[in-house]
């Protein structure tokens, strides 16, 4: 079968994304199904006198419980050595499951990220016993520790294949009682998730049995309870997924084929490609690639802008998220075989995954350029003092045509083009003079400016600068939060920037916004949206998706310009807007934040090609130096503006004018 449906996606591709909607269906009804069944079969059962149905299942319950405990342990670590007369003390346990007879134990990294100085380790005996962490699986968040033991103990059970979805479950831990398990009963709602890497389960998962087994109800265990949390950016926002409904764990079967290496003290860690796709929806397709992240394995392999990756693994790729879940299993390390389409032409593709992609930085050229797509190629409307296009032979007025022997059919395809730029080889431009004189020109590109523009471009020609701006409210639906936008004149006829600022929790005085924000957004073209709490005393971490929800009802209105969409963030709201940029990546370019307090605020991914994010930190320097330097070691722009006396909600107190250059620079090339 083949073909495509009217949504333009492939035919089999759609089956599947109809197919996981129904088993989606499937698991949300099947605790339904079967406490009808149980509830209809054990009065049926008691009716006929042959005994409880509920005491039968208690007993099943019970009896897997028994048969997987004794792989079972309770670890604690701390930062050194305490005794009280004899015994060993510690703060913070955790669980571990054995599996291996000879002192090998696999726990979540949830209690080692802080390099403990020691480990204690309470076995099924009772004894209690030293360990030394030997290797971590960074892509799973597994750690594996080694105890030295004068018996053997009794190692984890593996389950001979991953049961259906429906099956019970019983998630176990050892915590409270290093006597005894804790359990959790639940069902497996869901194979493959996190890429492929995980069992969901909606047990109770929490910190006190990550680490524990997920058994079935023979007692094998099924894997490893781990907080894995895909596609998580900041440290220190949301990645505890406990109490919410879902766990997950990592196959047993999975630990067990990478044990070995874990043994000899070789960390596993995820592989990664480098490859940097037109368009970054995970459900985009097909998956066209702009080129490959300088210095990657793509990059290596050859693939080049306008290759499209069709096959992987021997697995058919329609859909850039079904690329990630084939990517998702594969250590770095190993061998990615893969094939893509280039100029009608199958081309076989194989390269070795790396642990890390070499940091990449931002390119630069000085450029600014209109958004007009009425003739080939873009047109230059500015060049900044001292920028590599400065030292070059580009003139304002004139057109880019070609770059790097690709037709440039506008602004966001050059900067693809930019994005995977070496920097110590000249871009080669086909350049179109006013007058119609074509002639080549080569700009070698540099990292992203460390410090500020000096001007901002002139308002737009047709734009009057006399009219006032809207005060408008926006309405969010079924959510209590208020919001106001700050709207220029002719906002529906050019492409605007967005500011959607969080405050402190409560609502932020909308005249003193107006007054601070009316001249920039009328000559520059920018929208201010301020997102007030529902709650006058706190923020939610639900309210963080409420900037992917004004993107897509302001995208419906106004033409918005992509490299100006921009969260900020008062205060505490400023840890609002990092997540919420961070939720929000395909259509964030950059966060600003007002003394706002970033310890233990850290970016947890590399930086990408197309997938940048710029830092704007304004409050106290001394403080923000650090966080501002961590972003940058990781390969992020980061500028920090000194403003000692910053109040949270008065916009008085705010330096405008470098935040303001800041936000209009964003847009240059």
């Amino acid at each position: 079968m083949s073909g495509t449906l009217s949504n333009g996606l492939p035919l089999s591709s759609s089956i599947q994304l109809v197919c996981r909607k129904i088993r989606r269906w499937q698991n949300r009804l099947a605790p339904v199904c079967i406490a009808l069944v149980l509830l209809s079969g054990g009065q049926a059962q008691e009716k006929s006198g042959e005994g409880s149905l509920l005491a039968r299942e208690e007993a099943a319950f019970r009896a897997a419980v028994e048969a997987a405990e004794s792989c079972v342990v309770q670890i604690e670590t701390f930062g050194g050595l305490e005794r009280v007369g004899d015994e060993l003390i510690a703060e913070g346990p955790t669980t571990g499951t054995i599996v291996d007879s000879d002192g090998w134990i696999i726990s979540s990294l949830y209690s080692f990220r802080q390099q403990p100085a020691s480990i204690l380790v309470t076995l099924p005996s009772g004894k209690r016993v030293p360990a030394e962490v030997i290797a971590r699986d960074t892509s799973r968040e597994l750690a594996l520790l080694k105890v030295a033991v004068d018996e053997g103990l009794q190692a984890a059970k593996p389950a001979a294949a991953l049961p259906p979805v429906g099956s019970w479950t019983v998630a176990l831990g050892k915590t409270y009682d290093a006597t005894q398990v804790s359990q959790s009963v639940g069902i497996v709602s869901a194979l493959g998730r996190a890429y492929g890497k995980a069992i969901q389960t909606d047990a109770k998962v929490s910190p006190i049995n990550y680490g524990g087994p997920l058994i079935d109800l023979q007692g094998q265990v099924l894997g490893i309870l781990a907080p894995i949390s895909p596609g998580t950016f900041f440290e220190g926002d949301s990645s505890e997924l406990y109490d919410s409904g879902i766990g997950f764990a990592i196959p047993l079967s999975d630990i067990i084929e990478r044990l070995p290496r874990m043994q000899k003290g070789q960390d596993i860690q995820a592989g990664k490609l480098g490859i940097v796709s037109t368009n970054q929806n995970e459900l985009a397709g097909p998956v066209r690639l702009t080129g490959a992240a300088p210095g990657s394995p793509a990059a290596k392999a050859g693939l080049k802008a306008g290759d499209v990756i069709i096959e992987a693994e021997g697995k058919p790729i329609y859909l850039l998220a079904e690329l990630r879940h084939a990517l998702a299993p594969i250590d770095a390390g190993k061998m990615l075989h893969f094939a893509v389409q280039r100029g009608g032409e199958r081309i076989e593709l194989e390269c070795e995954l790396v642990a890390e992609i070499p940091v990449y930085r931002r390119r630069f050229l000085g450029l600014r350029l209109a958004d007009d797509a009425e003739d080939a190629g873009v047109l230059i409307t500015g060049i900044e003092v001292g920028s590599p296009a400065a030292k070059s032979d580009l003139h304002i007025g004139e057109r880019l045509t070609v770059c790097a022997g690709q037709p440039v059919a506008n602004r966001a395809d050059l900067a693809g083009r930019l994005a995977v730029a070496e920097l110590d080889q000249p871009l080669v431009f086909t350049v179109v003079a006013a007058g119609g004189e074509v002639r080549q020109v080569e700009v070698v590109p540099t990292i992203w400016p460390s410090q500020l523009p000096t001007d901002m471009p002139l308002p737009a020609a047709s734009v009057d600068t006399n009219l006032p701006i809207q005060v408008t409210d926006i309405s969010l639906g079924d959510v209590t939060n208020k919001a106001f936008a700050l709207v220029p004149p002719a906002a529906d006829q050019r492409r605007m920037g967005l500011l959607m600022v969080f405050p402190e929790p409560g609502e932020l005085d909308r005249d003193k916004t107006k007054v601070a924000w009316e001249k920039f957004c009328i000559e520059q073209g920018w929208i201010v949206v301020v997102i007030n709490s529902a709650s006058s005393q706190a923020w939610s971490m639900e309210e963080v998706e409420l900037a992917s929800r004004l993107l897509g009802r302001l995208n419906q209105t106004y033409s918005l310009d992509r490299s100006r969409c921009v969260t900020a963030g008062l205060g505490v709201g400023g840890r609002v807007a990092l997540a919420a940029a961070s939720v929000a990546r395909e259509q964030i370019n950059g966060v600003v934040t007002f003394g706002t307090d970033l310890r233990g605020f850290t970016v947890r991914q590399p930086n990408a090609p197309l997938q940048s994010l710029d830092f704007l930190l304004v409050g106290k320097s001394e403080e923000l130096e650090t966080p501002a330097s961590a972003l940058i070691k990781r390969g992020y722009a980061a500028h920090v503006v000194s403003a000692p006396d910053l109040k949270a909600g008065a916009w008085e107190t705010v330096p405008l004018q470098p935040v303001t250059l800041w936000l209009e620079g964003l847009s240059r090339l």
